[in-house]
């Protein structure tokens, strides 16, 4: 019997080995072949590991004169059968495609000439001729060498050509770009968007849809569907199309799993076909914006700053001049300066100027300090932080500063400037913070600022750099919000000597509420609302979520539209259990187009004051809260359905969290029923500020309920 079975493993392989054919269309190869071809990457460590671990006894035994004969034959027949198992997987993934035909013809090989190797060390292991116990060492090292090109070859298909040697190499220098306009759109923007994204599938030995994204050439060569990329139309370009299908589609790109593109990604790549001739375009020939500057500005490249050590000299005296001189990072040249005196003159700024490549932080704060003086500050090269609180300073100051184009955060909190100054500064340096409190400074301006120059603008809230830390809400431990008798609702705030004040009927709590003591015991449905207090920091947002009892049971339901198969499962409606945040989590119907339409049987005439529908939105895996919410009500099944509520709910564009939703729509009194029917209206197309506007969008709920 076992040497049939061994002949039955050899044939399976010369079976392979003789039939390197690729498929020319995947709909011809059953779905089970290709679905047993995924499980390759997983079988194939199991050989690997075996392998090393029976080479590593095998040494060992050789060392100690005490051969594990049995161990050894095992652990190889463990690894024979798993390395031919592996091979014919491995044959099946192949027959998906999207691989250069010379390195999978290496893979294929190397891995069938590993599998022969190892099954020969299996079938030689207990036997006893000199000979063959001489040769099954060098045989043994062989078998490690071949398993180690197979597995090269197989990262090469997986990864690219230099995936294992990427990080050996020194970095390539980059091309320095200092100005936007020297920027090309394709070299130095979309290539590295590809490269971060998309690159891994489709290079030059792994072409998913035989696509290539590596180089313009590729490109244009486009994929097995033809032209990818029309230049100067990216809605009929079949790569922009890709991107923006829904995450769940087959063809969107990346797929689901792999990193996503963001919305700016997305953007730059719509600019680029849309306004790009051909490859070689530059930035400086194409149409200007605020937002394609503020996106582009990502992808300049800067020289590394070779900063060299400041003479103690210089150090000693900026010393006496009243300055504190402090290292950022120990043994490192970068230096942190802040004048410790009352009075500040022109020669102590300076003094500054011979540390002026070292100088990264300044703190003139609470000082006399005044535009005469500060001339010499814009010497400073390599500076990126300057507080310049409490000081005389104008206008006039702001102008030296626009040629500190290293400048990230700067503080004018208690000084002179104007809405003019700051504008004027902003236009011209990149900074990332602005600190402008008691300032002539609109609260109007500084919003209008901090949206045009895309810079986080503080105008109000608390002296110096540090805003006052908002205190977070507490925790709801009690994670289930429906239930039948009674349920005791515990709260956990992790910060000590924090007072929690809360209130049962949702409205906002104060210091007159509730203060939270031990758990909430509660028998009716509550809408309780949380906010925490603390001395010296900001209350809490205030939390709210809604505890519902049950008190109706669906007994019977119809549904019109039944929910997309891989979210399926209308009983899920109505089982009292509320999914995640994870919308794959099998405790949600969705619904992609369609609208969920579910007639509800009571078994009798009940009365019903609030029907309740929980519902997931999150907007960049186009999942949309339904447009409306509408329940009618009948004493009969099939027909004199009358509206008793319905709800409009308008979706929050600019939140693109996971959010999760208790939408109640209340019954007019004494609405008595056996039977309801619930409406979720879909909005049909994502919206035209949605990056997938025009497509349908999904709706996902997970509960119904009636009380």
């Amino acid at each position: 019997m076992i040497k049939k079975i061994k002949a039955q493993i050899i044939f399976v392989i010369c079976v392979l080995a003789f039939n390197t054919t690729y498929a020319d269309n995947i709909d011809d190869i059953p779905r089970i072949v290709l679905a047993l071809g995924r499980f390759h990457p997983l079988i194939l460590h199991l050989p690997i590991g075996a392998l090393l671990l029976t080479f590593f006894l095998d040494i060992m035994g050789r060392l100690r004169k005490n051969y594990p004969n049995t161990t050894i034959k095992y652990a190889l027949g463990f690894s024979s059968f798993f390395s031919i198992l592996a091979c014919i997987l491995g044959y099946f993934l192949s027959l998906e495609g999207g691989y250069s035909e010379d390195v999978m013809d290496i893979h294929f090989w190397t891995g069938i000439a590993s599998a022969i190797l190892i099954t020969l060390l299996f079938l030689l292991a207990d036997r006893k001729e000199k000979l063959i116990k001489q040769s099954f060492f060098p045989l043994f090292v062989i078998t490690l060498v071949g398993i180690s090109v197979a597995g090269h070859y197989g990262s090469v298909l997986t990864h690219g050509d230099h995936f294992i040697t990427e990080h050996l190499k020194p970095l390539p220098k980059a091309k320095t770009i200092t100005h936007i306009d020297s920027l090309k759109m394709y070299d130095d923007v979309v290539l590295k968007i590809f490269d971060s994204k998309c690159i891994e599938c489709h290079n030059t030995s792994k072409r998913k849809g035989e696509l290539a994204l590596h180089s313009k050439e590729s490109i244009l060569k486009g994929g097995e569907s033809g032209d990818v990329v029309i230049m100067g139309n990216a809605g009929e370009s079949m790569l922009y199309k890709h991107i923006l299908l829904p995450i769940s589609d087959e063809k969107h790109m990346p797929p689901e799993g792999k990193p996503q593109l963001t919305k700016e990604e997305i953007w730059l790549i719509k600019y680029w076909i849309n306004k790009s001739e051909d490859f070689n375009a530059k930035v400086a020939a194409m149409p200007k914006s605020d937002s394609l500057n503020n996106l582009l500005s990502k992808y300049l490249v800067f020289n590394k700053k070779k900063i060299k050590e400041a003479a103690l000299s210089d150090i000693k005296n900026l010393k006496s001049a009243g300055f504190l001189v402090r290292k950022l990072v120990p043994n490192m040249p970068e230096l942190w300066v802040k004048f410790n005196k009352d009075t500040i003159s022109k020669n102590d700024i300076k003094e500054l100027t011979h540390l002026k490549e070292q100088i990264i932080e300044l703190d003139l704060s609470n000082s006399t300090l005044t535009d005469v003086m500060t001339s010499e500050i814009k010497k400073l090269k390599n500076l990126e932080k300057l507080d310049l609180n409490n000081t005389q300073i104008t206008d006039k100051t702001l102008a030296y500063l626009e040629e500190l184009k290293t400048l990230k955060t700067l503080n004018l909190v208690k000084t002179r400037v104007s809405d003019v100054g700051l504008e004027k500064l902003l236009a011209s340096i990149n900074l990332d913070n602005v600190y402008a409190w008691k300032t002539s400074i609109t609260k109007i301006k500084a919003k209008e600022l901090q949206n045009k120059f895309n810079v986080n603008l503080n105008n109000g809230t608390v002296d110096g750099f540090a805003k006052m830390t908002q205190i977070k809400a507490p925790r709801l431990l009690t994670k289930n919000t429906l239930f039948i008798d009674t349920l005791s609702i515990k709260l956990d705030s992790k910060i000590k000597n924090t007072k929690v004040f809360y209130t049962l009927d949702g409205t906002a709590p104060d210091s007159t509420s509730f203060v939270y003591k031990e758990p909430i015991l509660i028998n009716n449905t509550t809408s309780i609302a949380i906010k925490a207090y603390k001395e010296g920091w900001l209350p809490s947002e205030i939390k709210k979520e809604d505890f519902i009892k049950v008190t109706h049971k669906v007994v019977d339901y119809s549904i019109v539209h039944k929910p997309e198969k891989q979210y399926f499962g209308p009983k899920k409606l109505f089982d009292f259990k509320l999914g995640s945040e994870n919308f794959k989590d099998e405790k949600w119907n969705g619904y992609l187009g369609n609208d969920l339409n579910t007639t509800l049987n009571l078994g009798e005439i009940k009365t019903v004051r609030t029907v309740t529908v929980n519902c997931l939105g999150r907007i960049r895996d186009w999942i949309m809260f339904p447009k409306s919410i509408q329940v009618y009500a009948s004493t009969n099944k099939t027909s004199g359905f009358k509206l008793v509520g319905s709800l409009p709910i308008i979706e929050d564009e600019k939140n693109e969290s996971t959010q999760i939703k208790k939408f109640n729509i209340q019954m007019p009194e004494n609405t008595n029923a056996q039977y309801f029917k619930v409406i979720a209206k879909n909005p049909k197309v994502l919206p035209k500020w949605h990056e997938g506007a025009g497509n349908p969008p999904w709706i996902f709920i997970d509960e119904i309920i009636l009380w």
